[in-house]
């Protein structure tokens, strides 16, 4: 029994939703601090980059399903990265949504989504990482893997990665051949789909980290499947949508689908 207890008092708090939460939260305050300034800059449309906020959180959240595996062999390491991350995002997103760099289309942005868990929150998580290990080695408090292991039981990744896998490939294929006028060579794609990798299995993992425990595991296939329809419609909306369609539309459709697959897992999945 005193066993019992002594593993159960190491256990991480919230049962390791906090940090994920804590960088989603820091982030996103730099997306309502920005839009704030976009609206007394440049009026009332620009609360629209509220609609914007998931997308600008997507880095993030590909940050902070690394960080959650990091954390069951360092915790300091994953909190220092974590909030290191959490912060220049939330610097970039002020900064981005400044009325002047969004006149015309704003290329930067759309990289920022695609690659910014690269550059500039990587640099940011190992600096901040480092940090973290070093103090935590410092106090004296090694860390304990054993002791960071959760019980609660994972939903399967497979076959449920799948559907995202297949819908960044195909998004690949569409960008190279929608986006360029020669055909699409192999090599192409390949690079289109490298470049999507680490988004589109960031989040079903993040997602996987999150759903952890029986009462989760049914809402997690509909997620992936979710997330794969978005992926399809946000890098072919040339194939999926009519020329013209408001932006925003595009934005909330894309935002819904993960949101009704997890819900629909959920209710749908055999309760045990």
């Amino acid at each position: 029994m005193r066993g019992l207890h002594a593993a159960s008092s190491q256990r991480p708090a919230g049962g390791g939703l906090g940090l994920p939460l804590l960088m989603l939260g820091i982030a996103g305050l730099g997306v309502v601090a920005g839009t704030v300034r976009a609206v007394l800059l440049g009026g009332p449309g620009g609360w629209g980059w509220l609609l914007y906020a998931v997308w600008l959180l997507l880095p993030v959240a590909v940050v902070a399903a690394f960080c959650l595996w990091l954390s069951r062999a360092s915790p300091g390491a994953a909190l220092g990265g974590g909030l290191a991350a959490a912060l220049v995002a939330a610097a970039f997103n002020f900064e981005a949504l400044h009325p002047k760099y969004n006149e015309d289309a704003n290329i930067g942005l759309g990289i920022y989504l695609i690659l910014g868990w690269a550059f500039p929150l990587g640099p940011a998580v190992l600096l901040g990482g480092l940090i973290g290990a070093l103090v935590e080695r410092r106090r004296g408090k090694p860390p304990s893997p054993a002791a960071l292991e959760d019980a609660r039981p994972l939903p399967p990744l497979w076959p449920w990665l799948l559907p995202p896998l297949l819908a960044a490939l195909v998004s690949a294929y569409i960008q190279a051949v929608w986006h360029e006028d020669d055909p699409a060579s192999a090599s192409r794609v390949a690079l289109y789909f490298l470049i999507l990798l680490p988004l589109t299995v960031g989040m079903p993992l993040l997602a996987r980290g999150l759903t952890r425990g029986r009462e989760g595991r049914g809402g997690f296939p509909g997620f992936c499947v979710g997330w794969a329809v978005s992926l399809l419609l946000w890098n072919g909306e040339g194939f999926f949508f009519p020329s013209g369609m408001c932006f925003w539309t595009i934005v909330v459709l894309c935002l819904l689908f993960p949101t009704l697959g997890y819900a629909a897992g959920a209710v749908l999945s055999p309760k045990r």
